[in-house]
């Protein structure tokens, strides 16, 4: 746990990314290339835009960004030398450092804030469950047993009143889980859009909680990482990255309706049915607590074994700024 309150900020990395871009800004043929990928979804809007918008080009780079489904194969694309960036949740990352896995945050994505929560657990609109302890010995239906909606279901449960260690799981993919949802066959399910957005215009179900709640209020939900060799030998790379991105994620959170058609087109999702959803919010720093929270809660929920500072994911830099306080 922290004994003071810190604050971690990437605008020791925008600084030194405006001096790098302003090198570089003359002479388009010194381009550094990176290769980006990003789980296709709302939550990469900054990374799409910050290349629509030359941002990334502003500050010296040409990013070549591809979608891949999942944060583990994102994962292992990084640590191969496939991609130089990567995006996953922050809990994937928690669990590769405990394992050794050397893979640093370079920058944020975004973040989750219970006043603008994009995730939320649906039951059935006739349902006789009504709350937390209505939900013991239920089945849940989730993409992992081990993934955030799975442990912050339980970890919700326990804090409202219910016994989280009674929930059963069955492993579904998101549209099955609608589906068994609607037939019966699994009592709850934590979404989030397109999903959510899904289920809720059907009128066949409704909201019981915000499950996230329970890691946090507010907390940096998902991220970019390199490995720790790539950010040893091109820090000013990291550096001009994170400063276009930090730019992007300014814009998206203030114009969220202009990157609709950008993030549909990426994504494959409906513009329509996207724009009618929670939209994910850009996370244009990382607050130290934001990270060590859901840290501890997930020692707390045995994702990972040991406790430990929440620092040492982040991207070992003199580029990152911390500022410590009372």
């Amino acid at each position: 746990m922290l004994r003071r309150s810190a604050f971690v900020t990437f605008a020791g990395l925008a600084s030194l990314g405006a001096v790098v871009s302003a090198r570089r800004a003359a002479a388009a043929d010194d381009l550094k290339t990176v290769r980006v990928l990003t789980v296709p979804s709302d939550g990469s809007k900054s990374v799409l835009y910050a290349q629509k918008a030359n941002l990334f080009r502003k500050h010296g780079i040409q990013a070549n960004i591809a979608p891949m489904g999942s944060g583990a194969a994102i994962f292992a694309a990084v640590l191969g030398g496939s991609a130089d960036f990567g995006a996953g949740n922050l809990f994937a990352v928690f669990s590769a450092y405990a394992h050794g896995v050397p893979l640093r945050i370079v920058a944020p994505l975004a973040v989750y804030t219970s006043d603008h929560a994009d995730t939320f657990l649906l039951v059935g609109k006739d349902s006789a469950i009504r709350s937390a302890a209505d939900l013991n010995g239920k089945i849940l239906g989730t993409n992992d047993v081990n993934d955030i909606s799975s442990l912050s279901t339980r970890a919700w449960m326990d804090s409202h009143g219910g016994d989280g260690k009674s929930l059963r799981m069955i492993e579904l993919k998101a549209l099955e889980q609608v589906a068994s949802l609607e037939a019966g066959r699994i009592d709850c399910a934590a979404l989030k859009p397109p999903y959510l957005t899904v289920a809720l215009n059907s009128g066949k179900f409704r909201e019981l909680g915000k499950p996230l709640d329970a890691i946090a209020p507010h907390f940096l939900l998902s991220c970019l990482v390199a490995t720790v060799d790539y950010i040893a030998k091109n820090p000013d790379i990291v550096a001009a990255f994170a400063a276009g991105l930090a730019e992007a994620a300014r814009y998206t959170n203030a114009n969220q309706a202009s990157t609709i058609d950008l993030v549909a087109a990426f994504s494959g999702q409906d513009p329509a049915l996207l724009g009618g959803g929670v939209r994910s919010i850009s996370a244009e720093s990382i607050a130290l607590p934001d990270v060590q929270r859901p840290l501890d809660f997930a020692v707390k929920y045995g994702l990972i074994d040991k406790p430990f500072d929440a620092s040492a994911v982040l991207a070992a830099t003199s580029h990152v700024d911390v500022r410590t306080g009372m």
